[in-house]
């Protein structure tokens, strides 16, 4: 069955309006989010491995094990925002060309290599990433959350039913999700041709406490801050768990998981480029007693700075 992981967001619900947590969809037939309230059931399997605790810090097992699947062993990643307002420069921003510089700088840095210990049934992960560059598609962005197939075929189209099968396509929609218990959501899933396709939902989170890292490290703006950050969770957990067979604990919590809003300092990308980015989660560092604790108290975080 498949699962949708999301990123829930950090602390209690704030007086904004909206929640938002971490990688999962809005509530609709095909999904259910595990780990908020109330919860969401994925298209094939009910994933029981994100409750709100555990998505902030990891329980469950100590160890993320393998689940005969495979790995982005070399990644590529394509940002498509979405909506009408993209086009506007003061809408936008630093959005668009700042996560421009935090995927041209993920490939080959150090908070890259903090996923190359895992493997799959094709090979190991490594620190290649590829950016394809974004497109804007001016069309009007959903209301409101979107479902896995919405985000789905949004890349499929986008692609024109072609997407690269190792790539992870990022919709940064100009709207927000509403009324919701997550900040961003990745899954999977295939164009009407059968071609494999990872998707990640990215709404508008602009002014959202839950989804906020506070950075006050970089001069990036609060919003392109809160996205590099969510970014960073989901793209490092496409990469070790991109169809549902890669590496997460007996509670379904993956690598971005399991270090959820625990940061150490500020990450340099390969470009120089400067973010506030959580932490991702390192069996080995686990067990060798070493890396940064995350909420829960376990060590195994690395900031990869």
């Amino acid at each position: 069955m498949r699962k949708t992981s999301a990123i829930l967001l950090t602390g209690a619900l704030l007086a904004t309006g909206a929640a938002y947590a971490s990688e999962r969809p809005a509530p609709s037939a095909e999904q259910e989010l595990v780990g908020y309230q109330p919860l969401f059931v994925g298209p094939a399997r009910v994933h029981p491995r994100r409750d709100f605790v555990k998505a902030h810090g990891g329980g469950g097992s100590a160890d993320m094990t393998f689940h005969g699947g495979i790995v982005l062993t070399a990644n590529k990643t394509e940002a498509i925002f979405w909506g009408s307002q993209w086009t506007s420069a003061s809408f936008a921003g630093d959005k668009i060309t700042g996560l421009d510089s935090f995927f041209g700088g993920f490939g080959g840095s150090n908070y890259a290599a903090t996923s190359t210990e895992y493997t799959g049934t094709n090979g190991q992960v490594s620190t290649s990433s590829t950016y394809l560059g974004h497109v804007i598609d001016s069309s009007a962005a959903p209301s409101r959350a979107i479902s896995v197939s919405t985000a789905v075929a949004e890349a499929c189209k986008v692609t024109n039913n072609n997407p690269d099968p190792n790539a992870l396509y990022l919709l940064y929609t100009s709207t927000g999700a509403g009324h919701v218990s997550y900040c961003a959501w990745h899954s999977y899933g295939n164009c009407s041709n059968g071609a494999p396709v990872q998707v990640a939902y990215m709404p508008n989170i602009d002014g959202i406490g839950g989804c906020d890292p506070g950075d006050t490290w970089t001069t990036h703006s609060q919003g392109l801050a809160a996205l590099a950050n969510v970014t960073a969770h989901e793209l490092s957990e496409t990469i070790t768990d991109p169809r549902n067979g890669g590496w997460y604990d007996s509670s379904g919590g993956e690598n971005g998981d399991k270090c959820s809003w625990v940061f150490a300092g500020v990450v340099k990308l390969k470009n120089n480029s400067q973010w506030k980015l959580q932490m991702e989660r390192s069996n080995r560092a686990y067990d060798a007693g070493t890396g940064l604790p995350n909420n829960s108290g376990q060590k195994g975080c690395l900031q990869g700075q």
